[in-house]
């Protein structure tokens, strides 16, 4: 498992250990099981804390490989699920949110789109 996949779920309070019992005391003296959690679970937790946030951030798999590309506006990252994921985390968590959404997450929204004036575009009659 990454430092980057790890960082991103401790940053999005996605846990990356499970236990049996109740929770709550200190793990060094907790006398019940705990075990890390596979990171495909914790990338695919991480995704979803992603998604719910960022409507433009998606991760597909790249066609007949074992790769992913993750993207987020015009980023784009291949690599594994896990780093493809855990690259997006970071990105988005890196990247200040723009003022003016971009067209595709307007559209997902259901925002409108303000409109270029007539007397701005480019050939237009003046």
């Amino acid at each position: 498992m990454t430092d980057l996949l790890l960082t991103a779920a401790k940053r999005l309070g996605v846990p990356a250990e499970t236990s049996v019992g109740p929770g709550g005391g200190p793990v060094t003296f907790s006398i019940w099981a705990r075990w890390p959690r596979h990171p495909y679970e914790i990338a695919q937790d991480v995704l979803n804390a992603v998604i719910r946030t960022e409507v433009d951030a998606s991760v597909t798999p790249v066609g007949g490989t074992p790769l992913w590309r993750a993207r987020h506006g015009r980023w784009t990252h291949i690599g594994r699920f896990e780093d493809a994921v855990a690259h997006l985390a970071s990105h988005v968590a890196e990247t200040p949110r723009s003022e003016v959404p971009t067209l595709s997450a307007a559209v997902a929204r259901g925002q409108t789109v303000p409109a270029i004036a007539p007397e701005t575009r480019t050939g237009a009659p003046r």
